[in-house]
This record gives structure tokens, sequence and C-alpha cells, in this order.
């Protein structure tokens, strides 16, 4: 009576205790709700404050995956590469009827698919977390997500789709009375406008972001000056854009950012002519830590060099830029290829694990089966002992042969499992030499099919080279960039649609990114010849009159 009365004194003391620890969890993560916007670094602390997040559920299990994301993005930490802790909160805020929440959490969702390069996943996650923000007032959460999905539309180059998104959340950060947010969004709108070449548009709204900037500290004060300075540049006003990129670079607080402003201030001395300056500015930027910056200043060396006839030393600066970006694509691909060396180990360790902790349970169930029948054995020959001793020894003996063959199978089950050890560690070794020898022949195409590719673009773009002068393995060059860069495009296109080479070409020109006015260049030809031949192409690709050919082509 007395052991009974011990265990159920036992059972409600844990009780209260688990409780008390859950209810401190709750006004823990309601500390961190209330501080996580405005002090991330204290949230957090708090956060860290929790000794056993994972025997969280429900709720505090959703509220922590959101509160922690949360923090780690607020905090400039690594919150974006793994979509596991925000689909916690997703799933169980998707129907909690919490709509703030579940905008949150599909906000964040949408940010990891972008990380990802899930495009299509992002723009599905915004969508739906400004469907369940529609009828509530988080009008700053409402305008960081309309600028995420300018930002995903620009990318695609959908110009006129990003700068109504970026109005809109311009309108929301006045709601919420965030000026710098509607700073931020004026930028965005410019640098829409100036994507699709209307000036006049892009210069109003960079300016009215400059007029709305009270701290003259702000880092995005000096590039809505940049952009100012390449407005005019293209408009030729060379001499007012290099007062933009000087200004820009003065009231700039950020080394990297003032290095890419001392870019824009040499390529417009470069144009007018003016190569000491021009030289002076791309040698500021040459040796620096940001890898990008370095091999960008070593092309437009590169370019002034060849505009001054001076090849040799124009070569040596060609070759430092394109070993500067080698080596970066190195570096990447080994940071990849180590990513997934750790990847298969982690998984390897969790499968051993799970192997070693069953085959204790199947061992501990086992052995305890073992000691019942035992137990129970014992108590039988005990109680018969005196009235049948002959009966006794034999099923004694009958026991014994049973405890044999329960070894032996205990034997057996233990060499399958160092067997089916073995076999998987064979895979996972198969596994890895694959992934080298797949990352070897990746990084042997991109060597070979994007160098040159890239070259002749430039060269097109430029206007140094028109498509009459163009020679077949130039061409080819392109079309196999767009393969490997955009999923067999060419490839696939062809497949679809009878084409000519002319056609052809004039889809892939069109799908990096070529205006009218560039193709009317490449082409060497008129922009009525530039309008029929695509409107020859439209008829090939089976396109109606008011079907957008750039459209179809972007999402074909």
């Amino acid at each position: 009576m007395n052991k009974y009365l011990f265990c159920i004194f036992l059972f409600i003391g844990g009780g209260f205790v688990s409780c008390k620890q859950t209810n401190s969890d709750v006004e823990l993560l309601e500390q961190v709700e209330r501080c996580v916007e405005v002090y991330p670094d204290s949230a957090m602390q708090l956060l860290n404050l929790l000794q056993y997040p994972e025997k969280l559920r429900g709720k505090e299990s959703a509220d922590y995956a959101l509160l922690l994301t949360q923090a780690l993005d607020k905090n400039y930490l690594d919150s974006l590469q793994s979509d596991s802790l925000i689909k916690i909160a997703v799933d169980y805020y998707k129907g909690s009827g919490d709509y703030v929440k579940a905008g949150k959490s599909y906000y964040y969702y949408g940010k990891i698919m972008v990380v990802k390069g899930k495009v299509s996943e992002a723009m599905e996650a915004f969508l739906k977390a400004l469907t369940f923000l529609k009828e509530m007032k988080e009008y700053k959460l409402q305008g960081l997500i309309f600028e995420h999905i300018g930002y995903l539309n620009l990318g695609q180059g959908m110009h006129e789709q990003s700068i109504d998104n970026y109005r809109k959340s311009i309108h929301y950060y006045e709601l919420a009375g965030d000026s710098i947010g509607e700073v931020y969004g004026c930028r965005n709108v410019a640098r829409g406008h100036y994507a699709s070449q209307d000036y006049d548009s892009a210069y109003w709204y960079a300016n009215r972001g400059l007029l709305l900037l009270s701290d003259t500290t702000n880092q995005v004060r000096s590039s809505l000056f940049q952009l100012l300075g390449l407005i005019v540049k293209d408009e030729g006003k060379y001499s007012q854009a290099i007062d933009y990129f000087i200004s820009a670079i003065e009231s700039n607080k950020n080394v990297n950012d003032g290095l890419r402003y001392y870019l824009s201030l040499g390529c417009a001395y470069m144009d007018i002519g003016q190569f000491a300056l021009a030289e002076r500015c791309f040698e500021h930027c040459k040796n620096v830590n940001d890898v990008f910056i370095s091999s960008g200043a070593y092309n437009y060396l590169y370019l002034l060099k060849k505009k001054e006839s001076n090849y040799e030393q124009a070569l040596s600066y060609k070759e430092l830029s394109d070993s500067i970006l080698n080596i970066v694509r190195n570096n990447e691909l080994s940071s990849q290829l180590l990513a997934l060396q750790k990847k298969y180990e982690a998984d390897r360790l969790i499968m051993e694990n799970s192997q070693i902790r069953l085959e204790k349970e199947n061992q501990a169930y086992f052995y305890s089966v073992i000691m019942l029948i035992i137990s129970g054995v014992s108590f039988w020959l005990i109680k018969k002992y005196k009235k049948k001793n002959l009966r006794n020894i034999e099923a004694l003996r009958r026991n014994e042969r049973i405890l044999e063959e329960y070894a032996c199978r205990i034997t057996g089950l233990e060499l399958e499992g160092e067997q089916e050890r073995e076999a998987k560690k064979e895979v996972i070794g198969k596994l890895n030499r694959k992934i080298l020898e797949l990352t070897s022949e990746n990084k042997r195409i991109r060597d070979n099919s994007c160098v040159e590719a890239l070259f002749v673009l430039g060269e097109l773009k430029e206007g140094k080279l028109i498509v009459e002068n163009m020679k077949m393995s130039e061409r080819q060059s392109i079309f196999d960039f767009l393969d490997l860069v955009y999923a067999n495009f060419v490839s696939r296109i062809k497949t679809d649609f009878e084409l000519t080479k002319g056609d052809l070409l004039l889809a892939a020109l069109i799908k990096l990114g070529f205006s009218s006015k560039q193709l009317m260049i490449v082409f060497d030809c008129e922009m009525k010849s530039v309008y029929k031949s695509k409107q020859r192409l439209k008829s090939h690709l089976k396109l109606e009159k008011e079907d957008s050919l750039e459209e179809m082509i972007a999402f074909y």
C-alpha cells in the first residue's frame, strides 16, 4: 500500500513540475514576441534560455519556430538556409485562425525559397501571406512583402509588374509611418523605371527619395546619388553624372559600397576620354577584399587599356580579372561539395545511430522476454519440484534448448546488422565518388561553355560585334550557354517549334534581356526590321497578336 502511495505522489509531483516548466516557457516566448522587432539581439538571448525547445508542442512549438527565424534574420545570422524550422510555423498557423502569424510565417518561408532559387514557390508563399494579411493592419509587413514580390518580378524581367509592386510597398510604408521604407520604395521604383529605360520617371522617383530622406547619414542616400548618376550618364550628361557619383562617394559610410561608386565614376571618366582619372578610380578598387569589386576593377582596366591601344597590359588585366572569377567559382564549388559531404556524413551517422538504437531496443525487449520466461519457468519448477522431479528435469532441458536457440537468433541479428552497416558504408562511398565526378564534369562544362558565351554577349551588347559577322561557333556558344543556364531552353524551343537560325538567335537574345534598341544594333538594321522579325517569330511560336513575345519567352 505504501508503495502505491509513493508512486502516486511521484506522478502528481512530476506533473506539477512539468506544468510549471511549460508556463515559464510560454511567458518567455511572450517576452521574445514583444521585443523581437525592436531588440532582436535581446530576443535571441531570451530564446537561448529555453533549455528543451524540442519538447515544445502545438502553439508553443510554432511560436518558437517563427520567433527564432525572425531573430536569426534580424540579427543577420544564417537563418535562411533550411526551411525545416519555419515549416513548423507554416503548418500550424495556416489553419489556426491567427492571420498575422500565418502571414509572417509565409513571408519568411518565401524569403527562404528566394535564397534556394525557387522563384515560383517564393512567389506563391508571398501571395499566400498577402491573402492572410488582407484585412489586417500589419502595414509594414505588407510593404515588405510587396517589396520582395517586386524583386522577384524585376529579376524575371517583368519591369511593369515590379514597378507596380514597389508602388504598393510605398503605399503601405506610408500607412505604417515608416519614412525610411518609403525612401527604399522610391529607390526601387526608380530602379524599375531605369531598367525599362524610362529615365524621366526614374529621375523623378530618385529625387523624391532624396526629399523624403531627412537623415543625411543614411546609406540609401549614396545609392540614390549613384542611381541619379547612372540615369543622367545614359542620357549623355556626363558632367552631371560625375557630380552625382562624387556626391555618392562623399556621403557614403560603407567601404564596399564606396568602391562600387568609384567604379561608376571611373566608367564615366572613361566614356568622356579622361583615361587618367578613370584609371585612378579603378586602381583604387583593384586590391580590395571583395573579389567581385576587384575583378570588376581589373576588367574595367582591361577595357581602358584596350581603348589606349596598350594591348599587352590590357591582356594582363583581363587575365587577372578572369583568374579572380575562377577562384570564386572554385571556392563556390568546393563549398557546395563540402556541404554535400557533410550532409551525407550526417545522414550516415543518423542511420547508424538509428540502427544501433533499434538493435538495443530489440535486445532489451528480447532479454526482458527471456527474463520473464526464466522467472516463470523457475517459479513453476520450484512449485512442482517435489511432485514431478523427472518432468521438471525434462522441462529444464527443454528450456535450455530454447535459450540456446534464442542466443543463436541474437547472434544472427547482430551479424545481419553488421552486414547492413557495411553495405550502407559502401553505397555512401560510391555516392561520394559520383559526386566528385559530377562536380568535376560540371566545372569543365561551365569553364568551356560560359567563358566564350559571356565574351560574345559582352561584344554584342557593346556593339563591337553584329550578327552578320558572327561565327557558327560563337552562335553555338550562346545556345549552349542558354541550355546550361535556363534548363535546355534552346533545345526545347527548337524541338517544339519550327524556327530558322535567325529566329532561334532572336529568341535567345530576347531571353537574355536584349532590348529593341540593342537588337537593332546587333542585327545592324532599322527598328522596323526588328519589329518585323519579332512578328515573324511570334507567328512561328504560334502566338496571337495580343500575346506578349517577351513574356512567352521569359516563362517558356
